[in-house]
């Protein structure tokens, strides 16, 4: 059993061999001893030392242990890399040996059935196992608390005193709280008196204190006990809670059901039926409640704990197991005791595969190895989340490459000039976003994917699927793009530059005409457009009118205007003038015709200044909505005019919606519905979350289902790209909602065309009649398939559709239809 949980150790190691942040000090200071050995200076500390400093007398005891494989190594020219898998067997293999000695101490006390028990549980978990091999304080610290708990559980004080005072006082300082509670329940049974346990502690902890700040003082440079650093600052300040809070019950209901499995089920039942384990086994409960009172929790505190609850359920499932001939109901209890080990196997199966997406930085850093075995001289930078979720120096197998780990990157042009390859945050495969200022001098190599959720599947064997996402990109510099390159090119401007200066004799020969450069033009513009659309909004505000169409036809001129802009500056100059003048008399007459509505209003009875007032309501909310169309079109303008493109078409959404929106001013807004009103204002107001919008659409048809019932097919208005830019981009305001929206319906068709069935499908509202609300439960397909719809909207909603399709032949329509048919087909497959 002892050589079986090494191997199972072993194969946890294999599949999941990289390690988290929380384990980067000690692997990193592992590593530095191992191959830097004398040059203090380049270990990885003095460059990242951490929030608080940690102990190198764990470091150096692997490490002493790991050297004789690392030298084998280095003589057989292997590569580092696999030194990394050495060092955490090694880790392993100490834990082992010391769960070893605490399973003999079981087998002496509580027979061999009862430890056959006890491994076969241990065995059967998963934290247990997947934690004793990694680099973290926690787990330097396990091996002295089970070598302590086996002391006890043999009435030798000596060597428990000893062994937790190095645990307490070199690794955990928490520690105190459990191994202190053992030394209290000796006590009071009156196994052990307290002068002699004084006369061992006290000497036993000033050697442990004088040992740890001489070793650790060297290493830091400075005088330091490093675990009492780390107790101020955890402790005593609460510093830890920045990391994140936990309710007071997390470890009870989250934690040990997660590490326990179905074992936590025989734990009180061993607790009541053996009365040898209650001593031990209140000194672990009470060792939670009482850490649990730091808001900081982690599952990795309290792993010193799963040894002694797993005792008490080995004595549990012994005597189910030995009485199983008894009785039906012994033979009952002994299947479900034998039964529960199988459990155990489907959870830390799948807890497993789970680990193994979570550490996309060293599978990046792996691959980028592979990508480019045989390139030299390159440069890495590594970005926050793969140094954290993987790469460590260890890694880093290539002499002549060098590594970053710059944390202060802004990922500008002039930053990435130092190096020939990123790993860089993604958000997913098809948004470029993060690092769209790096798209010009760097390709795409490759993805790695990380844990996203865990899904549902309803049509497959097996029902729950680990769902993942892109998360790191290795980028690689275009050829011609290095920093010698840049520096060639600048210096040829220079030289054109200075071909190009003239002499003060040539200037004056040379006739210069005077223009206004396209940016001065476009500032021009956009600031009149500024003031007309403040001039609209505040004869709105203050008195309730509407333009008269005379108005509609002359914006109708401007915006024709607008268009047949040219790319020549002089004649954008003359342009630009024509809008103002025509934006001026705009003006001018909007005031002589507000003036006039204003003396016909006063002359009016007062019945019908009522109404007028509640018309002039509803049209200044159409109105204002096409002062913002108008915002838009001049900021599309100004983009325009500064890149010297000639427009081509005009938006005919844009162009619909004031054919609309002129239509409705014309009619009588007694058509209009008053809650209809209420809820688009409401929406604004929505968090961007799809569960609002699949809501406000639902609600929206429900009310309106006479009205939308020609547009059900095919969505209300076209897909703007403008808008799909602002919705990947993050803006949230009311056009990205209605994008969304849009984009719904474009799924909705997908699956109609397809024939499947859609729960809350708008199509199916419209030709059924509408009923009152039952509150009934949806289907498991309903729920999955609507739960495929918000995750297609939130990738669409992220995707930069100029590197999918040529927008310039295929419609923004068709290009997001191709787009809805290959997510699906993906998930799908």
């Amino acid at each position: 059993m002892d050589l079986l949980l090494f191997i199972t150790a072993a194969a946890h190691i294999v599949y999941t061999p990289f390690t988290k942040v929380e384990e980067s000090f000690n692997l990193q200071a592992i590593h530095d001893i191992l191959y830097l050995r004398h040059n203090f200076t380049e270990y990885d500390h003095h460059e990242f030392p951490g929030v608080v400093p940690r102990t190198f007398l764990g470091p150096l005891f692997i490490s002493i242990l790991s050297s004789p494989f690392i030298l084998l190594f280095e003589t057989l020219h292997i590569s580092k890399y696999w030194s990394l898998y050495i060092v955490r067997l090694v880790l392993a293999a100490v834990v082992t040996c010391a769960w070893t000695k605490l399973k003999r101490v079981i087998t002496k006390i509580y027979g061999s059935d009862v430890s056959l028990w006890f491994s076969l549980i241990t065995l059967t978990q998963f934290h247990f196992i997947f934690y004793m091999s990694r680099t973290l304080p926690n787990i330097m610290a396990l091996p002295l608390v089970l070598y302590a708990l086996a002391y006890w559980l043999n009435d030798q004080i000596k060597p428990f005193i000893i062994c937790s005072g190095i645990a307490i006082l070199i690794f955990r300082s928490e520690l105190i709280i459990f191994l202190g509670l053992l030394v209290l329940i000796n006590s009071l049974f009156k196994k052990v008196t307290i002068a002699r346990i004084l006369k061992i502690a006290i000497p036993t902890a000033i050697v442990i204190l004088i040992t740890s700040i001489a070793v650790d003082s060297f290493f830091w440079q400075r005088l330091l006990w490093p675990e009492g650093e780390v107790l101020w600052y955890n402790t005593i300040l609460n510093k830890s809670s920045d990391w994140g809070t936990s309710p007071f019950l997390w470890y009870f209901y989250s934690a040990l059901p997660r590490a326990m499995a179905a074992s936590l089920l025989f734990v009180p039942i061993g607790f009541i039926l053996e009365r040898r384990v209650r001593p031990i086994v209140l000194a672990a409960i009470g060792f939670v409640a009482i850490y649990s009172i730091l808001p900081h929790k982690e599952l990795r505190f309290i792993i010193y704990v799963f040894p002694v609850l797993n005792l008490a359920a080995a004595t549990a499932c012994h005597r189910f197991w030995s009485n199983s001939g008894k009785s039906l109901w012994h033979g009952f209890l002994s299947l479900c005791a034998g039964g529960h080990l199988l459990l155990n196997v489907c959870v830390t199966l799948f807890l497993l595969i789970v680990s193994g997406t979570n550490y996309p930085g060293g599978a990046a850093m792996t691959r980028l190895n592979l990508l480019e075995a045989g390139s030299s001289n390159v440069s890495v930078h590594i970005s926050n989340l793969a140094a954290q979720s993987g790469v460590s120096r260890f890694l880093q197998i290539h002499d002549n490459w060098s590594y970053c780990k710059r944390e202060q990157m802004n990922y500008t042009k002039d930053e990435s000039l130092a190096y020939t390859h990123l790993i860089v945050e993604a958000k997913n495969k098809f948004n470029n976003q993060l690092w769209s200022s790096l798209q010009e001098d760097f390709d795409t190599l490759e993805f790695v994917d990380c844990f996203n959720n865990i899904g549902i599947q309803y049509n497959s064997i097996m029902p729950i699927k680990i769902k993942t996402k892109a998360c790191l990109a290795i980028l690689k510099r275009k050829p011609g793009r290095g920093p010698s390159d840049v520096t060639k090119k600048e210096s040829k401007k220079r030289k054109k530059k200075s071909i190009t200066e003239q002499t003060p004799e040539e200037s004056v020969e040379k006739p210069t005409k005077k223009t206004k450069k396209p940016k001065e033009v476009s500032k021009e513009i956009s600031s009149e457009h500024q003031e007309i659309s403040e001039g609209k909004l505040n004869n709105l505000d203050e008195e309730n009118v509407v333009s008269k169409p005379k108005d509609k036809k002359k914006k109708k001129k401007t915006h024709q205007q607008k268009e047949n802009v040219q790319p020549d500056v002089n004649v954008k100059s003359e342009q630009a003038d024509r809008v103002t003048n025509e934006e001026e008399k705009l003006e001018s007459e909007q005031n002589t015709d507000n003036i006039s509505q204003e003396s016909m209003e006063q002359s009016n009875k007062s019945e019908e200044e009522k109404q007028e007032k509640e018309i002039d309501i509803e049209e200044a909310i159409i109105s204002k909505e096409m002062v913002d169309n108008e915002a838009t079109k001049t900021e599309e303008l100004d983009i325009q005019l500064v890149n010297d493109e000639i427009p081509k078409t005009l938006d005919e959404t844009t162009e619909n919606t004031e054919e609309q929106n002129e239509e409705e001013i014309s009619q009588p807004s007694s058509k209009i519905d008053p809650e209809l009103s209420t809820l688009l204002s409401s929406a604004v107001s929505l968090e961007d979350d799809n569960d609002a919008i699949v809501s406000t659409v639902e609600s929206y048809e429900e009310q309106d289902l006479v009205q939308s019932k020609e547009n059900t097919d095919t969505p209300h208005k076209e897909i703007n790209f403008e808008e799909l830019r602002n919705l990947a981009l993050g803006q949230v305001n009311r056009k990205t909602k209605a994008t969304k929206l849009k984009i719904r319906r474009l799924i909705e068709q997908h699956f109609r065309s397809k024939g499947k069935h859609i729960e809350n499908d708008s199509q199916e509202k419209l030709n059924t009649k509408p009923v009152e609300k039952v509150s009934a439960k949806q289907s498991v397909k309903a729920i999955i398939k609507q739960e495929r719809i918000k995750e297609m909207i939130e990738q669409i909603s992220t995707m930069d559709l100029t590197k999918m399709c040529n927008l310039e032949k295929v419609s923004t329509k068709d290009c997001l239809k191709s787009v809805i048919d290959k997510i699906d087909a993906q998930t799908q497959s």
